[in-house]
């Protein structure tokens, strides 16, 4: 277990005992506990950034009006059935399906597929009150188009290298002959299987604490950075996801968010970012309490579950 899930339990514990003091029964405990064990790392940060009002379309009322309005984007003998759309938008958002492997009509393809979900990403953006740039909108879809998205830290931090193609990783500091540095030799090798790219090379990359055009997906090799970084380094490397300069994988939270119905803003990411992450030892407790306090007041103690079954 790395440090990371160690604070997560610690919060977890924190909040199990706020919880029983204001007379939550242990089933109803239990019921959240374990859908916030169950959280990917995107989720995570959605519930923690939980914005302290309610503000847009959320959950299914946002994907409709997204898929409305992509439904009828095109002239009309190419327009499509606004339930289809929907359907499609919570395959990838809420299934975490990923967009390639969900199946289309011969006639269409794999470019028309991922061009409508780019619609659909937009449209999603525009009614969250965001008007992301083409390029941005771009890296947006492709983030959250990518199954390793909605997992782990490691995963998730992963798919943003791959999107982003550079990225400051903290995590991957002060790197030393060690059984780290084997562990990590081991991970690379199973990420970069099937590539002409050298382990070692990526390795002596590595050390420098950036990476910039990853020859594949290193969701092996950054798990192992996680497992194996210090608090601060993983803090530090938290921070640096959430940092103004990483608009892809900001807004790719606050959207996913949206769409499964925690209100939530790219300001309350700051606040996430500024407040919690800005120490060299986060104590994520506190901020969980509140969050599930936010949730509860903004949906209701018994739609608070559901939504944390869309992330």
């Amino acid at each position: 277990m790395g440090n990371f899930d160690q604070l997560i339990g610690a919060a977890i514990e924190h909040l199990r005992g706020r919880l029983f003091a204001r007379g939550w029964s242990s089933t109803e405990i239990g019921a959240l506990v374990g859908r916030i064990e169950r959280l990917n790392f995107p989720g995570l940060l959605a519930v923690l950034g939980t914005g302290n009002r309610r503000s847009g379309l959320l959950g299914a009322e946002l994907l409709s009006a997204a898929a409305q309005d992509v439904a009828f984007e095109g002239p009309p003998d190419e327009r499509l059935e606004p339930g289809a759309v929907q359907r499609f938008l919570k395959d990838v958002l809420q299934r975490h399906i990923s967009l390639s492997d969900i199946p289309v009509r011969e006639s269409e393809g794999e470019e028309l597929k991922y061009e409508r979900f780019k619609q659909g990403v937009a449209a999603l953006a525009r009614r969250s009150g965001m008007l992301p740039s083409l390029a941005q909108t771009e890296r947006i879809a492709s983030l959250l188009s990518n199954g390793e998205f909605f997992r782990d830290i490691g995963s998730a931090t992963a798919a943003t290298l791959w999107t982003v193609r550079t990225l400051p990783l903290a995590v991957a500091e002060d790197i030393h002959w060690s059984p780290r540095a084997i562990r990590l030799l081991f991970a690379l090798r199973r990420d970069l299987r099937g590539t002409p790219a050298s382990a070692w090379t990526v390795f002596g990359q590595l050390r420098g604490g950036e990476l910039d055009d990853p020859p594949a997906m290193l969701s092996n090799t950054l798990r192992i950075l996680y497992e194996t970084a210090s608090i601060a380094a993983v803090s530090e490397m938290i921070r640096t996801l959430l940092a103004k300069d990483n608009e892809s994988f900001r807004l790719a939270v606050v959207l996913y968010a949206r769409s499964a119905g925690i209100p939530i803003e790219e300001a309350d990411l700051d606040v996430l970012r500024e407040s919690v992450f800005n120490t060299d030892e986060p104590d994520l407790g506190p901020a969980l309490v509140r969050a599930i306090g936010r949730l509860e007041e903004n949906l209701g103690r018994n739609f608070l579950n559901g939504v944390l079954d869309r992330l």
